[in-house]
This record gives structure tokens, sequence and C-alpha cells, in this order.
């Protein structure tokens, strides 16, 4: 059992860590399992309703800042449809330490 976890975390950390923003579905953060056409699957994937800082652009580089950052918790796959297009932001890893670091936001 531990080394087909071992195998699955290799295979999502080989994947780039990326934020998805879409028209249709808003802003997801997660490991891109694909991309094709109007569709992005992400796994491991958060939803980002409130974040601090001055922009997405911003999170991905160097995560959010201090605050009230509203993230919701990881599913295992998401795939997000959207026929406008996306803004995909590769994410550096002090970045993608931050955003995994926040708490897990419920209503």
């Amino acid at each position: 059992m531990k080394k087909k976890t071992k195998t699955v975390k290799k295979a999502v950390a080989k994947k780039p860590y990326v934020i998805v923003r879409s028209h249709t579905a808003g802003v997801h953060a997660g490991f891109l399992k694909s991309r094709k056409g109007d569709t992005v699957v992400l796994t491991e994937s958060r939803r980002l309703w409130l974040w601090q800082g001055a922009s997405l652009s911003e999170v991905a580089n160097h995560g959010p800042a201090e605050g009230d950052n509203r993230f919701g918790g990881p599913v295992l796959e998401t795939e997000i449809v959207s026929p406008q297009g996306f803004e995909i932001a590769k994410c550096r890893p002090d970045a993608i330490k931050k955003i995994q670091e926040v708490k897990e936001w419920r209503k």
C-alpha cells in the first residue's frame, strides 16, 4: 500500500501546479492534469474564493498575503470547461507551499 501512495505522490509532483481563472468556474489552484481545447483538468484542486495580494499573478509568484484568504478544501479532480478561455499561471515553489497551507474555508 505504501508503494502505491508514493507512486501517486510522485506522479502528482511531476505535474505543474497552476492557478486557473475561468469565466464560468471562477479561480482554482491545483496540479494541471490536462488541457484540451476549452477544457482544463486539475487534480488536488482548491477553489480560491477570496485572496489577499495584488493579483493572481502575485499569488502565483509569492502565495497569498497574510489575512482573510478563503480557499476551499482540495478535491480529487476538477474539470473546468470555459468556451471563453482561461488564464493559467504556473506557480513558483514558495507560492505552492503557501497556497496549500491556507486553512480550508467552509461556510
